[in-house]
């Protein structure tokens, strides 16, 4: 190994001296060797920074770039909706227009970089929904929250206690009641039909008894002349018999057909009676069913009587007239007559064959199986309980007015503003969000059958025999549980919606920001012509540029007069002022919007009204009984949203959650106030209102006053008497107070406890005063509804459609708007190149390089 290295090193020495001029100059090429790559890493590092400097320079300055192009924001938009994206109505495209502000940026940092190329385009237009979402969450998230802090309101206190209200509980109660009330009332009908017909047959057997009567007296009458004529010829009178024989003869054959006439009517009789009985039990059965169902239903109901109870006690006074009535004529009730029957079977026969010279006198059967003024009992019977399902003449005077003001009120042109009243070109829309399916016009045509079954019942009372009111009844019951039953099925819906809102605050907050935000910035049917969104843009522009024509206060549309809610197309370009309403429903016609959010609002406010209608002390003052009740509170119930929506319509506020109806004494005031303030309705209509419910008001003071004297004395002749006579007393009431022994107050005034499970509002919610919590407005409703139902997707493609129309409009001379291009953000990717540090030649040299830089509003 030595030897090799000696042997190399020989070698190089040789070589180093026949080549490299010896050993001079060493240092010098171990100094270049060192030296080198050392200096190689350094050029190396500085080519590193400056490419590393000129990618941050780049980046700033298309960011700056971006930014400038940005700073072209469409100002319309920006005004009228808060949103921020490029603007369209420029020649100059968003790709020259940001490559001249690179160029301008560029030259601004020397001769270091060079541009070799790139684009722009842009990104996140308001046609995406993500996009549109989040613009409009930017927007709401300070000036919604300010609105509602403005307004004192606690939103999730609010649904909250909404939630958990009696509403719906109030309405399931009377569904179950109206269900087990319509099964007796059809046990009622079928007795009374039976009882009918027992009356009738009863009417013919009492024609047939009395003939029969008649024609045995005739046959006595002609059988005692004859014998009297037999005496005298035996006693030596020339007397001719055979004109005696012959009468009696002639009278014994109309004897027995009589006799025969009587044997059917009384079969036919005891028929019927059958029936009667057998139906009288059903009834029976059905009313002590009723019973049961009155005292479980007394455990959970909201507060006082609103339908069972006082049916409860026609239908047992009803039953108790009939087992009175039944029970003075037993032993001929349940005898089958068949004794009867073929006593005067035989009885017929041999008057039939009667002959007064072979045959003896034969003497009248008198009928056993029949009491003999059961015709006069059955009416009699029939008229008692004619009068008792009819109640008090008070009741009769009481329904009847407020049927009428009832009819006025749904009279009143309100559904729509007549001066709203496009309808758009379906070619206009970006989207197709359809119309949402809010079952407002199924629900208007169960209230129109309602109403028709409540006139009918009032007619019926006032005309109509036991029958026919118990029918008109009946069908009235069956109305009003189809008229409740959509209200729970349209609520239970949207609470179950409610439900998973407040289980998901944080989708509340939200949802609140986004439908807020249309509550906020859309004209609706109140304020298209003095309102302004949140930026302070008014909505009588938008007004203006649909070419609407103003007539202020031309609310048109009565109740009975509705437009169904549809998706109709037209030639419009514009919503001229119900945008609010179009968010809500999807229509393409205005009215149909203002119809179809008119109808949702109403139901919202029936279901809202409820508990404060169930707790009304008209129910049970206003001096009405039986089934009169059932028939007041729907009535007061639909008065009273319906006046609500009077009042939301024309401007003025209503409390979302009530603490005390109009339609109640200590209301009523603030109905007369709220009117005067309420320019929509005429003083005609006013007059009317404050006539009839201050009427009724008195009517129910007085009865109220009157009742607590009679149950004062009730109170203290009972403490000197027997406390038995005072629990049997009154037959027809017993079962009455067995079916509310649970609710009964200590006192003794027939006072209900008040529900325990039911939660009045706290002032958490915000704005309580004396009728109730938060005076919500029309659009505030509105935001309620959709915070309750309404799909978002649907809502932003809505939104969008506005959005899309409105801007196409108003640059419609400029150019071809869209919102595909209304552009949020930008990105942009530039290709450049790093020129050389000592440019010794004309070249630029190096290589190209490029960035990409997304920015956005």
């Amino acid at each position: 190994m030595k030897k090799l290295f000696l042997g190399i090193h020989k070698k190089l020495k040789r070589f180093l001296y026949s080549h490299v001029n010896g050993g001079k100059g060493m240092i010098s090429i171990f100094l270049a060797l060192t030296v080198s790559p050392l200096l190689m890493c350094t050029l190396i590092f500085v080519e590193y920074a400056r490419i590393q400097s000129a990618q941050a320079i780049i980046e700033e300055l298309m960011g700056s770039s971006i930014f400038s192009a940005l700073a072209h924001y469409d100002p319309y938009l920006d005004e009228r909706f808060g949103f921020m994206a490029v603007r369209q109505d420029q020649k100059e495209s968003l790709d020259s227009r940001y490559q001249s502000y690179l160029e301008a940026n560029v030259q601004g940092f020397g001769k270091a970089i060079s541009l070799a190329g790139g684009s722009a385009e842009g990104k996140n237009s308001l046609i995406e929904p993500l996009a549109l979402r989040q613009e409009v969450y930017e927007y709401s998230e300070l000036s919604v929250p300010i609105n509602t802090l403005v307004e004192g309101l606690n939103i999730e206190d609010l649904l909250s206690n909404f939630y958990n209200l009696d509403s719906l509980k109030v309405c399931k109660n009377v569904m179950d009641g109206g269900k087990n009330a319509i099964d007796i009332t059809d046990s009622a009908i079928n007795m009374a039909k039976s009882l009918k017909e027992y009356s009738d047959k009863a009417k013919e057997y009492g024609e047939s008894l009395t003939k029969y009567k008649e024609a045995r007296k005739a046959y006595d009458d002609a059988y005692q002349a004859l014998e009297e004529a037999r005496s005298k010829k035996d006693n030596g009178e020339d007397i001719s018999l055979d004109s005696y024989i012959s009468d009696v003869n002639s009278k014994a054959g109309a004897f027995g057909t009589a006799t025969r006439d009587l044997k059917e009517k009384l079969s036919s009789l005891k028929e019927k009676e059958r029936d009667f009985v057998k139906n009288q039990e059903s009834f029976r059965k059905a009313a002590d069913e009723l019973i049961s169902n009155a005292q479980e239903y007394g455990k959970n109901k909201h507060d006082v009587d609103t339908l069972q109870d006082p049916l409860f006690v026609t239908y047992h006074e009803i039953n108790n007239q009939v087992q009175n009535s039944l029970d003075s004529y037993q032993k001929e009730l349940y005898n089958d007559g068949k004794e009867d029957d073929g006593k005067l079977e035989e009885q017929a026969k041999k008057l039939e064959s009667y002959s007064a010279e072979k045959d003896e006198k034969i003497e009248g059967y008198v009928v056993l199986s029949e009491i003999e003024d059961v015709d006069q009992r059955t009416a009699a019977l029939y008229g008692d309980l004619q009068n008792i399902i009819k109640g008090s003449d008070d009741s009769v005077d009481v329904a009847t007015q407020l049927k009428d003001l009832l009819y006025e009120i749904l009279g009143v042109k309100i559904l729509y503003d007549g001066s709203l009243d496009s309808n758009l070109d379906p070619n206009e829309l970006i989207n197709q969000s359809g119309v949402l399916d809010l079952g407002s016009a199924e629900m208007t045509d169960s209230i129109v059958d309602l109403l028709s079954s409540i006139t009918d019942f009032i007619t019926a009372v006032s005309g109509a025999d036991f029958l026919g009111i118990l029918k008109a009844l009946g069908s009235y019951l069956t109305s009003m549980v189809t008229f409740f039953k959509g209200i729970y099925d349209w609520a239970s819906s949207r609470l179950q919606n409610l439900g998973r809102l407040l289980m998901f605050k944080e989708n509340l907050g939200k949802n609140y920001l986004l439908y807020g935000y249309g509550v906020y910035n859309m004209p609706n049917r109140t304020n298209y012509s003095d309102g302004s969104t949140l930026t302070g843009y008014d909505y009588s522009n938008i007004f203006e540029m649909a070419g609407g024509t103003y007539n202020i206060g031309f609310l048109d549309g009565d109740f009975w007069n509705y437009p169904k809610m549809d998706n109709a197309g037209g030639s419009d370009k514009l919503y001229k002022g119900a945008e609010l309403e179009y968010l809500f429903t999807g229509s393409n016609s205005e009215k149909g919007a203002q119809v179809g959010t008119f109808f949702n609002i109403f139901l919202l406010r029936l279901l809202t009204n409820l508990p404060a209608i169930a707790e009304s002390d008209w129910l049970q003052a206003s001096g009405i009984t039986g089934p009169f009740i059932a028939l007041f509170f729907v009535i007061l119930l639909i008065i009273e949203a319906f006046i609500d929506m009077i009042l939301l319509v024309n401007k003025q506020s209503v409390s979302f959650i009530k603490l005390k109806a109009y339609m109640s004494t200590a209301g009523l005031p603030d109905l007369l106030n709220d009117l005067l303030q309420c320019t929509g309705i005429s003083d005609a209509l006013q007059g009317k209102i404050k006539e009839k419910t201050e009427g009724l008001a008195k009517k129910s003071k007085n009865n109220s006053e009157e009742t607590q004297s009679s149950t004062d004395n009730a109170g203290d002749s009972s403490g000197t008497g027997d406390s038995s006579s005072t629990n049997n007393s009154g037959g027809d009431s017993s079962g009455k107070t067995g079916g509310n022994d649970s609710s009964g107050g200590k006192d003794g005034g027939g006072k209900k406890e008040k529900n325990k499970d039911f939660k009045k509002p706290t002032e958490a919610m915000g704005l309580k005063d004396e009728q109730g919590f938060l005076k919500a407005d029309y659009g505030e409703h509105c935001l309620y509804l959709m915070l309750l139902g309404t799909n978002q997707d649907q809502y932003l493609m809505r939104l969008q459609n506005l959005v899309q129309l409105e801007a196409k409009e108003k640059y419609k001379e400029k150019t071809d708007y869209h919102l595909s291009k209304a552009y949020t953000g930008i990105t942009a990717t530039t290709e450049y190149q790093l020129n050389e540090f000592l440019p010794i030649t004309k070249s630029t040299g190096g290589f190209t390089l490029d960035c990409t830089k997304t920015l956005g509003y």
